[in-house]
């Protein structure tokens, strides 16, 4: 998948304020600027109460403030450069010094989520954020981050993309599930990566929200593969690059659906 998918060239930018809420409101701004929005007050009224419910900073200097609305019916994202740093009360005490905002309707949550894994994955590798703060100028950046989404989205697919690990599959169950695992995905990627503070109970709360045959699945992908999910692009899957039967995501609807070839699970974007 095309890091232009999420966000375009013109969609990194550098913000100045020397607050969250205020670059929060520069993001948006240029947004509308952009032609991408046309209601700035009203995402950035959504985007700054989920902030308020639940600090968005994930450590690595990066921050994802967000807003889930039914007033859009298309993924929006923007990338904001801060040169110095802003105090976002981030995990690992550090400065954040680049955002991601993003506004995007309910049924996208998983992508969401997903394209967030990405990125998390990405700044917590020392040499792939080096060059990330390295690159200084939005165009650079955008560049930076393009080649490192593309070298993610190939790595996880050469990887232990030939064997199904299809008994005891969680097809079917609901698709929250899938919400929630990939939640936890991230979680126990930030403490692995040592952003510890925290995060082991925000893990242990979201394991009581998934159901049990959905969870043990997971925790074998997670074993098995780098990365347990797959988005469907173009009819195949992303990690194996092996064709996904229409029949077959049609039947699952709303509900949980793995790949019958590597058994990640997958997301229909």
């Amino acid at each position: 998948m095309d890091l232009d998918y999420f966000f375009k060239k013109d969609q990194v930018i550098k913000v100045t304020a020397e607050n969250k809420q205020m670059v929060i409101h520069e993001m948006v701004d240029k947004l509308q600027d952009l032609g991408i929005i046309d209601n700035k007050s009203r995402y950035y009224a959504q985007i700054v109460h989920r902030e308020a419910l639940e600090n968005t900073a994930i450590g690595s200097g990066l921050a994802i403030p967000h807003a889930r609305t039914e007033s859009v019916d298309s993924f929006i994202s923007i990338f904001g450069i801060h040169e110095h740093g802003i105090d976002y009360n981030s995990p690992d005490g550090k400065p954040v010094n680049y955002i991601l905002l993003s506004i995007f309707p309910t049924q996208m949550s998983t992508t969401y989520l997903y394209f967030v894994g990405m990125l998390a994955r990405i700044f917590s590798n020392p040499e792939k954020k080096r060059l990330i703060d390295e690159a200084r100028t939005p165009v650079k950046t955008y560049t930076v981050l393009k080649k490192e989404a593309e070298s993610y989205f190939k790595s996880i697919s050469e990887k232990n993309s030939t064997e199904a690990l299809l008994s005891d599959s969680p097809a079917g169950l609901p698709s929250s599930d899938l919400d929630m695992l990939i939640r936890l995905d991230r979680l126990y990627k930030l403490y692995d990566s040592g952003h510890t503070k925290g995060i082991q109970e925000k893990i242990d709360e979201i394991k009581k929200l998934i159901d049990n045959r959905s969870f043990t699945y997971y925790e074998r992908m997670r074993n098995k593969q780098s990365n347990p999910f797959a988005i469907v692009e173009k009819g195949s899957c992303s990690g194996c690059h092996m064709g996904i039967p229409p029949v077959y995501l049609k039947q699952s609807g709303d509900k949980v659906s793995v790949c019958t070839h590597c058994g990640r699970f997958l997301i229909v974007v």
